[in-house]
């Protein structure tokens, strides 16, 4: 009879859990990028930035983690800070190439 618990919890809690969605804060081809193309990276990071923010906190997933593991609930608000770390840097590094770039410059 145990074994048909065993799969569906482990299903419940690889599913509770954040995924490791970090990115880098600095990709070669940044420098080649031009003004939209930095406009469009800065977006998408927005948006991934909103998603991580999302994780954290009081979720369905920290809550059905805590009912059954309460220590995966530090796990997970500690991958979604290093989720929103890394995708701060990022926007920091492209903002600083936005501005080198765009602000001020007369556009063709």
């Amino acid at each position: 009879m145990k074994k048909y618990y065993i799969l569906p919890l482990s299903f419940l809690f690889l599913a509770s859990c954040v995924s490791n969605d970090t990115v880098r804060t600095v990709e070669i081809r940044d420098f080649d990028l031009n003004c939209d193309q930095l406009k469009y990276e800065l977006v998408n990071l927005g948006v991934k930035f909103d998603d991580a923010e999302d994780d954290s906190g009081l979720t369905g997933k920290n809550v059905a983690l805590g009912i059954f593991f309460w220590p995966g609930i530090i796990v997970n608000e500690v991958q979604s800070g290093r989720n929103e770390d890394s995708i701060n840097k990022r926007i920091e590094h492209l903002n600083g190439l936005y501005v080198d770039k765009c602000v001020g410059k007369k556009q063709s």
